[in-house]
């Protein structure tokens, strides 16, 4: 195994692995964080495939099978769209590229088959007939206007980079409006001037109203078994709180 297919290999369980720990992760921010290294390991991969892919092409000199036949016959095959939907991206201070990877043979397709446009605030790709399928990957909504003038496209081995031109040099957090995180909730304060037990009643009652369904389960189960501890009936209860049930 030479030295690019080893590195290739190992980055894909790097990615692998990050996946998991994303499906597995519950905050927001971990989550992010996590994103953020898939792609750059997602980057690292393309541009590892880009030189293996420019070694084999100075090295082997052989025929390339002709596609001519093969796009015959498969035109009287019967094919199906399928939407795109995954991707990797990067940016520079111009360009947003987004990679649209596992097009095993998009490369070989003639020109034709392969449409591109941009919008200023979407873009549309179409490939006709890759082994009896027609992908599309159309979009707007993006986080960002770009100048479609100066935009995009370029057909590798296996994949389509797509240029989006910047009409700002600012940084972009994500590709599309619909994936901006919503700012996480601050946590209630206690009031430092009530006494204790009412400003911890209080905090209380503010996180299980304004908390997700898991920070109200945790409440509730723990002002619970705090009940079943005290085994009284003067201790308070969930009704005290507004948790119904309790």
């Amino acid at each position: 195994m030479s030295n690019i297919d080893q590195q290739i290999q190992e980055i894909t369980s790097d990615v692998d692995e990050i996946k998991q720990f994303i499906s597995q992760a519950n905050r927001s921010r971990v989550k992010q964080f996590l994103e953020v290294q898939q792609r750059r390991f997602e980057t690292e991969l393309i541009t590892l495939r880009e030189k293996k892919e420019q070694t084999n092409a100075t090295t082997t000199t052989e025929k390339k099978p002709s596609t001519t036949a093969s796009s015959t016959t498969t035109t009287a095959t019967r094919s199906y769209t399928k939407e795109i939907s995954l991707y990797a991206w990067d940016q520079s201070d111009k360009f947003v590229k987004m990679y649209i990877q596992n097009l095993d043979g998009v490369g070989d397709l003639p020109s034709e088959q392969i449409r591109c446009s941009f919008e200023n605030r979407g873009f549309s790709l179409e490939i006709n007939n890759l082994k009896n399928i027609n992908y599309v990957f159309k979009r707007g909504r993006l986080l960002n206007e770009i100048k479609p003038e100066q935009s995009s496209f370029k057909v590798k081995k296996d994949m389509i980079i797509l240029s989006l031109a910047k009409t700002e040099s600012k940084n972009w957090e994500c590709v599309f409006r619909e994936e901006t995180k919503a700012p996480e909730k601050p946590l209630p304060k206690m009031d430092e001037g009530k006494d204790p037990g009412d400003s911890l009643m209080q905090l209380m009652k503010n996180m299980y109203e304004t908390g997700d369904d898991e920070m109200k389960r945790t409440i509730a189960k723990a002002w619970t078994e705090s009940r079943e501890k005290m085994n009284t009936g003067g201790g308070g209860g969930g009704d005290d709180l507004g948790m119904p049930g309790f």
